[in-house]
């Protein structure tokens, strides 16, 4: 691009390479309730005037705009925003710089820069981030696995798998999620921080594994700072085994029901008996839902 052109020369059948926007947040490693900076920079390295320009500058998705102005070719401007993260923040927090400006009288472009932390979780229910449940007449609204499968919410309340109902398995009372089918019920273990607290003798999780066994490692953190490493093996859910702690009489898949049962397992970890909990750690199984490959799906968990 001819950098020497006319500021008014741009046409609208050109194609137009937007400038960047750098964006940085200060501290790195924020806390809930505390305060952070977002210092954005916009450098136009464009041969034409950006006119008009906006720039907006936010926290998951609430921000503060800023107005400005005319930028000339190879100039840069920055602004910053302080702003303050609720106090039950938790999880992925997204911080967004994103510039839109005229580009010629008929139309305008943006440019955009993205960052994140991830804050411990307050809960485990906070944490969910897969809706591995359907109902028998909405099998889409559900994908526990990455390919169109899903519990039965019918089949789990046939064994006593209700919303919010209390159940014991192994001598452990869990909590099942008090979700409706086709919302989040589940977290796919991947490595994410939980906040804990109490103590116990034993953290124990109620879940199970698609697409084969769940292997990974975890780390119970104290409140006094010292570490606990453990490992879990978890089965796949399909069938039914002399370990399961509740088989489910058959699950969803992509093309309706299939009267194959499937198996959720109680798992966990042995506790320093009375020694206050400070956070988890939860297994490292994986990156995420894909098909083909394994993941830790916990539903419940329970310290006793």
């Amino acid at each position: 691009m001819n950098a020497h052109r006319p500021e008014s020369a741009y046409g609208p059948e050109e194609d137009f390479l937007p400038p960047p926007v750098s964006l940085t947040v200060t501290p790195p490693a924020p806390e809930p309730g505390g305060s952070v900076t977002l210092a954005a920079t916009l450098t136009n390295t464009t041969g034409i005037a950006l006119r008009g320009t906006v720039l907006y500058l936010a926290v998951d998705d609430t921000g503060e705009p800023a107005d400005l102005g005319r930028l000339a070719p190879g100039r840069s401007v920055t602004r910053t925003w302080r702003t303050r993260l609720a106090d039950d923040a938790e999880g992925r927090i997204v911080f967004t710089a994103h510039a839109l400006f005229d580009v010629h009288r008929h139309g305008s472009d943006c440019t955009r820069a993205g960052s994140s932390v991830v804050l411990p979780y307050r809960s485990l229910p906070g944490a969910f981030d897969n809706a591995g449940i359907a109902s028998d007449d909405a099998l889409s609204v559900a994908d526990i696995d990455g390919s169109n499968s899903s519990l039965s919410a019918e089949a789990l309340a046939s064994v006593g798998l209700t919303p919010g109902a209390e159940v014991t398995y192994d001598g452990v009372t869990f909590t099942w999620p008090n979700t409706a089918p086709g919302n989040l019920d589940n977290v796919v273990s991947t490595g994410q921080t939980m906040l804990l607290s109490g103590s116990g003798s034993r953290l124990s999780f109620l879940g199970t594994s698609t697409w084969g066994e769940g292997r990974g490692d975890g780390r119970v953190v104290y409140a006094d700072g010292t570490e606990q490493g453990f490992s879990v093996a978890v089965h796949d859910w399909y069938g039914t085994g002399p370990s399961a702690a509740v088989v489910v009489p058959y699950r969803h898949i992509a093309t309706g029901q299939d009267d194959n049962p499937v198996s959720l397992f109680t798992f966990g970890v042995d506790l320093t008996a009375g020694k206050e909990l400070g956070s988890l750690v939860l297994p490292k199984v994986g990156d995420g839902l894909q098909p083909g490959v394994p993941a830790l799906h916990i539903f419940a968990m329970s310290i006793n």
